[in-house]
């Protein structure tokens, strides 16, 4: 059975977490709408385990889906998929994910090493 899940934000009381997590669709006892702002609404989703609010955020996002296998920070704003990739050139600091080296991520320098190790903990090589 496919299960849909939503990315969420864990919420308590006004607090928000910085934190990205993934709650399966089916967990949801009911939705509500809260203003938080002038005119800017967002949805609360109530569950057994809390409430939570549809994750928005650029940095959770990344945070969370760098969590994933295979997946890696790369550069400021950039996670790739490494079980995707074709080759990496660590000299000019790009994951390529087509042979014709056209579709690529780059590497920042600072993450150059961490990179090559979890590819080489990811293929062995």
């Amino acid at each position: 059975m496919f299960r849909d899940r939503i990315m969420v934000q864990r919420r308590d009381g006004k607090n928000i977490s910085d934190e990205a997590e993934w709650i399966n669709a089916d967990d949801v006892k009911h939705f509500t709408r809260e203003m938080f702002a002038k005119q800017q609404y967002r949805i609360v989703i109530h569950t057994e385990d809390g409430q939570f609010v549809h994750c928005f955020s650029n940095d959770a996002f990344l945070k969370l889906m760098s969590k994933r296998h295979g997946m890696i920070m790369t550069d400021a704003g950039v996670v790739g998929n490494l079980n995707k990739m074709k080759s990496v050139d660590y000299e000019n600091g790009k994951v390529y994910f087509d042979l014709e080296e056209e579709e690529y991520i780059t590497i920042s320098r600072p993450r150059t090493n961490i990179v090559r190790e979890y590819i080489q903990k990811l293929f062995g090589r």
